[in-house]
């Protein structure tokens, strides 16, 4: 005799590119996505790597809303409405209303781009670089009131390279999330609820960064100037630099090898291939750059 499986009812809440590539992830499986909430649009000027959801819900015929806040309550109602047994926040910076988490049967499952208990908070990819980690990786975990407090489904650790930039490395934890959250759909699907604790004799939280948080030093040694710069560059507003008095957007940079010393923040040359710079312990080699921009989205 076989017995019907019922699909996974799931309510999705998503942002950003590595929300709408977790989602499509998420329609290749057996897993009924009975909402969408997605973003506003109007929001994208204030949202790195802002994506829109639009051919997802054609293709999909989803049943979608847009949100400005997840603390209105006006989505409470509608959530309810779709009855679903668990719910997914991916890409989201906002924290979900008390009354919202409580509407799914299981709850919500959020995503986090560190080893959760490391690194709760904001900017998890740019402050893996800026810190000059060997690794990072992805945390799947029940969703509570505190940013990235709940008990954890999954976790993967995922390398950082010496070549990596803010958008490789996003590229990179952006896969994995998807791999988890498909594995994790089967198991919820089979009645396989995992909810491991967090230490919190291990956390850690990176705040949030701003626009003046990016001021390069150049008393600083030459390898943290690097991690620095390619962590604050494309989609982020690039690191911020005095040069000569000009003030300037750093978009890449090399650690060089030059044996000429000066004061650090001296232009030492300028070559065809970039500006020479002198920092903490010799030289770096500023390979793109341009005058300085505003804004820095979240």
């Amino acid at each position: 005799m076989t017995t019907t499986k019922t699909p996974l009812r799931v309510i999705y809440i998503g942002a950003r590119v590595v929300g709408r590539r977790c989602l499509d992830a998420l329609l290749s499986t057996d897993a009924e996505v009975v909402g969408l909430l997605y973003l506003d649009d109007a929001l994208a000027g204030m949202t790195v790597a802002h994506e829109t959801f639009d051919d997802l819900i054609a293709h999909h015929r989803l049943r979608a809303k847009s949100f400005r806040s997840l603390r209105d309550l006006e989505l409470v109602s509608w959530v309810e409405m779709l009855q679903p047994d668990v719910g997914v926040v991916i890409g989201v910076s906002q924290l979900i209303d008390e009354a919202l988490l409580q509407v799914p049967r299981l709850g919500f499952i959020g995503m986090h781009p560190t080893l959760l208990p490391e690194g709760r908070g904001r900017a998890p990819i740019p402050w893996a670089l800026i810190k000059g980690l060997e690794r990072t990786g992805v945390s799947l975990f029940w969703c509570e009131a505190g940013a990235d407090t709940g008990p954890l489904l999954d976790q993967r650790e995922v390398p950082i390279y010496y070549e990596d930039t803010a958008a490789i490395l996003g590229a990179r934890t952006d896969v994995v999330a998807a791999e988890l959250l498909i594995e994790a759909a089967g198991a919820l699907s089979r009645g396989e609820v995992r909810r491991i604790p967090q230490d919190e004799s291990k956390a850690t939280t990176w705040p949030k960064r701003r626009p003046e948080d990016g001021q390069i030093d150049w008393s600083w040694p030459g390898r943290r100037i690097y991690d620095w710069v390619r962590a604050l560059t494309h989609p982020y507003p690039g690191a911020l630099a005095e040069v000569d008095g000009k003030r300037l957007n750093v978009w890449a940079c090399r650690e060089s090898d030059d044996q000429r010393t000066s004061a650090p923040g001296t232009i030492l040359d300028v070559l065809p291939h970039g500006l020479l710079m002198a920092c903490g312990d010799g030289a770096v080699l500023l390979t793109e750059f341009e005058r300085q921009t505003e804004g820095f989205p979240e």
